[in-house]
This record gives structure tokens, sequence and C-alpha cells, in this order.
């Protein structure tokens, strides 16, 4: 799936040539390099590809509230337009999914779920206190251990936010991901760290200085990774910190001069998400010099949705109700894009069956041609993406509503913190049905996803059946699942259903 003419990659806005000549295709039984990008709290109307179901008039009517006194709605859609070319090219070459859901609001559970296919409530991850409290267990198969065995080098480069006291004990629990399939790691182990001057960056198991804008150093160590060898295929997990908080400091002058709107809030964060998109672009121009571009699968995804607070601008995670840490969609549904050969993925369309990001690294492992693990919750969408259509299935969350990320429900801009005592919420994807729970209020409540994206329409009333079958469906996924690590067990107990 070549990059068409429009396209060389854009870089700082700009068309860039490059001057030197591609090298040769890698052979190497042409087994695909593997990247999957992973953007932190962005949410699905952040990203120009989603804007069509991002309209106005679903916008959350708090978020408007607030921040349409500062600055223009229209002002804050044309940002995100300028601040996704790439992202947005992908899409329109690849398959971009609308229907993409993370198994957790959060992004410890989450980012659990990606790396073992797994949904992280099935070894006791449904928070980020969960984390905290044990990290992911040593027990669980992190997949860059299997892209290994397929003869893959392997990177992780940013995030990881998968150990026991956010970092403090990987040595004592092998956590480290070096301990967990990957040969090489620069990045952090806590939820979040500065974009100037971090203190807490590792070189494999060294300390490393920050140099410059954190974004900008990802990406240079991104592209040193991928361009160490050409004997090898690669599977390279680049999780970028942005967006995630601090949102204070502006980005550097090349990103920050295309945003000036005079909205410190608005132009520091889409600032942010360009200098991404950005990263993004060099990073496919090194494939694409190298001669390796048109042998790459791309895998694009946001961890979680977006917060509610004031850094975090429309059209945020419009058309949908609530934010991160919420099992609304809001919190759990995230834009995806999977790009790659044309041998391998018919792009160039939009699906909108249901997927989950544990799909991701088992679709990415089975184009390795490796057998997949036996006890995956996600599913290999390869026969899917060749042949052009894909089929849906349940998904369930167990987790919680907390109101720390966003507004509490029912109020109108009040917050507070409460992500430790947060109320359990569950919920149900099936088809067009979305069944979720309410702990706070004992109150289930039923909504069509085909007419009612905002769920503002409860449907329970009409539909007992439906109402029954999926409660049932969820108490028998829910009956899988085990003890929580850190989360007091009893707001847990509240998730149980009788069958």
């Amino acid at each position: 799936m070549r990059i068409t003419g429009t396209l060389h990659w854009i870089m700082f806005g700009l068309l860039v040539n490059t001057a030197a000549a591609a090298q040769p295709p890698k052979t190497d039984d042409n087994k695909p390099n593997v990247l999957v990008v992973m953007a932190d709290d962005m949410g699905f109307g952040h990203v120009a590809m989603n804007l069509d179901l991002a309209r106005e008039a679903s916008y959350n009517p708090q978020n408007l509230k607030r921040d349409s006194a500062r600055y223009a709605p229209e002002q804050a859609r044309a940002f995100a337009q300028k601040a996704t070319p790439t992202l947005t090219q992908l899409a329109a070459e690849g398959v971009r999914f609308t229907n993409a859901y993370v198994p957790s609001p959060l992004c410890g559970p989450s980012r659990a779920a990606l790396m073992t296919g797994r949904y992280p409530a099935r070894f006791g991850i449904y928070n980020n206190a969960d984390v905290k409290a044990a990290g992911l267990p040593v027990s669980e198969t992190v997949l860059a251990k299997e892209f290994r065995n397929a003869g893959y080098r392997t990177g992780a480069i940013g995030k990881w936010h998968l150990s026991k006291g956010e970092g403090k004990a990987k040595k004592q629990l092998a956590q480290h991901p070096l301990d967990r399939g990957f040969d090489y790691f620069f990045g952090f182990d806590r939820s979040g760290t500065p974009y100037y001057g971090s203190e807490i960056l590792e070189q494999n198991r060294t300390p490393a200085k920050a140099q410059g804008y954190l974004t900008d150093q990802l990406t240079d160590k991104a592209i040193s990774f991928i361009n160490q060898s050409d004997d090898d295929p690669f599977f390279l997990y680049l999780a970028y910190n942005a967006v995630h908080g601090p949102l204070r400091e502006p980005a550097p002058e090349q990103y920050q001069k295309q945003f000036q709107s005079g909205d410190k809030h608005l132009d520091i964060f889409y600032a942010y998400l360009y200098a991404l998109d950005q990263g993004v672009a060099r990073v496919m121009q090194t494939l694409e010099d190298k001669g390796q571009l048109d042998n790459t699968i791309i895998m694009f995804l946001s961890d979680n949705g977006a917060p509610g607070g004031k850094p975090f601008p429309l059209p945020a995670n419009a058309p949908f109700t609530g934010y991160k840490g919420q099992v609304w969609q809001g919190g759990t549904r995230v834009p995806v894009v999977i790009w790659g050969p044309d041998s391998l993925i018919k792009g160039g369309r939009v699906e909108e069956a249901v997927i989950s990001s544990m799909d991701l690294l088992p679709t990415g492992l089975a184009a390795t041609g490796s057998q997949l693990p036996d006890n995956l919750d996600g599913q290999n969408l390869l026969p899917g993406l060749q042949a052009g259509n894909l089929e849906g299935r349940n998904l369930y969350w167990a987790s919680q509503v907390s109101h720390h990320w966003g507004f509490i429900r029912g109020k109108k801009g009040k917050k507070i913190d409460d992500k430790a005592t947060a109320e359990p919420a569950w919920a149900v994807r099936s088809d067009n049905w979305m069944l979720r729970y309410w702990a706070d209020s004992d109150k289930l409540e039923l909504f069509d996803m085909s007419t009612d994206h905002a769920e503002r329409k409860d449907l329970a009333a009409k539909h007992p059946r439906v109402v029954k079958s999926l409660s049932r469906d969820y108490a028998a996924w829910f009956n899988t699942l085990a003890k929580p690590a850190g989360w007091d067990q009893q707001y847990w107990r509240k998730l149980a259903v009788e069958e």
C-alpha cells in the first residue's frame, strides 16, 4: 500500500523530497515489519479522520459551555484538521475503524490488554490502582516474546506503565520491558512525565538524559531502532506520552507556530498533537528511504479517551459521552487505523465492525506466520482485512465511573478526586446494542449505537429480553475474571451479577 504522490511524507507542514535513493526492499521471507503507535489520552474527535462523526452538534454540552467562552468551536475543529495530516493520510489509505474500543478507560489496564491480547481483568487489573499494586503479572505473556520467537527484533519506546509501584519493583519482579520480550527499551515507567527535562527516562536498564522535547526524542529513538539493522524484520511499540499532561509549556517553534488562536490551552494541545503526527511522518519517511515502507504494517490507536479537564479542548471525545476513567464510550471508544501492504490489507475504506485494541498484536503476529496462543481474547483481523469485510463480536467492560478525569454524572461542571473510591460500572457491546450498569444508581441502561452515539435515549424498558440476554452474557464473562490486585474489593464485588 504505497504512499500516493500527495505525501512523500508530510513533515512540518511541507512536502519533503528525499535526497538519498531508496534502498532495495528487505527480503527475509518477506515477513512484514509491525509498527504500533499509541497516543496517550487522545479523544476520538481530536483527529481529523473522525470529524465526519464528531460534528459540532454532538459536542459534550459541558465542554462546549466551558470552552466556547475562550475560543470558537470552529477554531478547534480547524486545528484538529491541521494537527493530523499524517494520521489523515494513514486513515485514507488504510482501514479506519469507527467502532474500535479499548477494554479499559484507563491507561494502565488498556496497555496491559494491548501487550497481552487479553482482558486485563482476567489477571486482576481493573484500574491504575491495580497496576500500581501488582503491575502486569509475570505469569502473563507479553506478545513481544512471540514476535521475538518469530525472528523479529523487538523494541519498546515511550511510556510503559506496567510495573508494580510505577517502576520501583521492575528488577525484583522482572517487569521491565527487557524482561517481557523486548530487545530494546527507551522511555519511562510511570503514568506521565514532563515533555522537557524528564528525570525518569531509561535506555534499556540505564538512566538516560532528556534531550530537548520528549516527543522528538522518542521519534529519534524509534528512527535509530529502525536503522540498526536491515537483516531482520522488526516489531516496534512506539508509545508517545503525547497528549497526556502536563500541557503547560509550548511545543518547539516548528510545531507551536502553526497554532496561534490566542488561547493557551487550545494552542499548546494541538501543537503537541501535531508534533506526534509529524513524528509518525518522520518514522515513515525513514521506512520509505530504506525501501521498507511497503512491507510494514502500521497500527495507530489511543490508549483511552480524553480527560474532561481544561487542557483538553474540543472536539474532545465527540460524538460520545464521558471521559477517561469512565465506561461511557467517551472513555473507551478510540481512534484506530491499520495501514499496510496491499497483499495483507484492503485499504482505502472505513470499517464499522466492532473491534478491540486486544486484536492488534494478534493481527500483527498472524502476519508473521506465527501460530497465536490459544488463551487470547484478541482476534486475528487479517482474514477480514484481506477480504474487505470483518465480523464483530461482543465486548465487555468491568471498570469504574471515575469523575477524577471528567465532570460528575448529572451535575454541571463539578469534579471530585475519587480515583481510589470511584463506583464501579460494567458494560456489554453486542451488535448495535450497548448495555451498561451503574452501581451508584443500581440501574441498567440500554442504547442503540446505530442511532444514538451520545447514549441519550435509554431503551431498557422497551427491550427487556435484550437486557436479560446481555446481562446473562456479562455474568458468564465476569465469572472468569480475577479479583483486583489493588482496588478495594467492596467496590469490585458490585460488578457481580447473578445469572
